[in-house]
């Protein structure tokens, strides 16, 4: 049921599960938030393969993203965009944390959104093809790795609770599984470099998560979804400079 639930929460596809009252159990399927980050990326993968059939690179990447963005709802995207408008808006962190739970979209949210995609689309086209179907499992995998680790390490921020208010009871346990997932994965597809790239990525999530903290005390459930967003750049951009290295 746990792993039932966090597909039900990180995409759109069709599992109905009735919400569960019980925070402690929803924080226990964020144990499975990297495997389903591995689903996705090996799905958009797929069909990165058979749009190259016919199509060139470019199409293919980018119908790739397209297909991120449809499965997920634009989830995490939507969390970057709310957390770019609360972050740079310059108030206190408490107006910072009112902006992000606005349902409308600022410039500084409107600004975050296209970077992301057209970083995806320029990072992806540095690659040849093998790169970038390594690229697109790993990116949302590890992406969804940042998000439990900082649930796992760090304070909720909002006093009055919220839809993420469970992550308070997310721990080692579920920092643990996906690190497993995390780690198996980048040593099967990159060797020995891909601990060059879990290091890079404990760094910038570690960096991530405490500038956040010092703008808003802890994490929200958009800021998560944000470091997600970060995460699989700094992932694509990693990718890009690890074959230049002769890592």
């Amino acid at each position: 049921m746990e792993f039932l639930l966090a597909l039900q929460f990180l995409t759109r596809i069709p599992v109905t599960i009735a919400r569960i009252g019980d925070d402690r159990v929803m924080a226990r399927s964020m144990s499975y938030f990297s495997f389903i980050g591995l689903l996705i990326g090996g799905a958009a993968a797929g069909l990165h393969y058979l749009l190259g059939l016919g199509f060139s690179s470019t199409v293919a990447n980018l119908g790739a993203i397209i297909f991120v963005i449809f499965v997920t709802g634009n989830l995490h995207g939507d969390g970057l965009m709310d957390t770019a408008d609360g972050i740079f808006s310059g108030r206190p962190g408490d107006r910072m944390l009112e902006i992000m739970k606005d349902s409308r979209v600022g410039s500084h949210g409107v600004m975050a959104g296209v970077l992301v995609v057209l970083l995806r689309v320029v990072l992806l086209g540095e690659m040849d093809q093998t790169s970038q179907m390594m690229a697109l499992v790993l990116a949302p995998t590890l992406g969804r790795w940042a998000q439990v680790y900082g649930a796992a390490r760090y304070p909720y921020a909002r006093s009055n609770g919220g839809t993420g208010s469970f992550t308070a009871y997310v721990g080692w346990r579920e920092l643990g599984a996906n690190s497993l997932v995390a780690l198996g994965l980048s040593l099967a597809l990159l060797k020995l470099s891909g601990l060059i790239l879990l290091g890079v990525t404990l760094i910038g999530t570690i960096l991530f998560h405490g500038f956040i903290k010092g703008k808003l005390g802890g994490i929200t459930g958009d800021t998560l979804g944000a470091a997600s967003e970060c995460i699989e750049i700094l992932t694509l951009v990693m990718l890009v400079l690890l074959p230049l290295l002769k890592l």
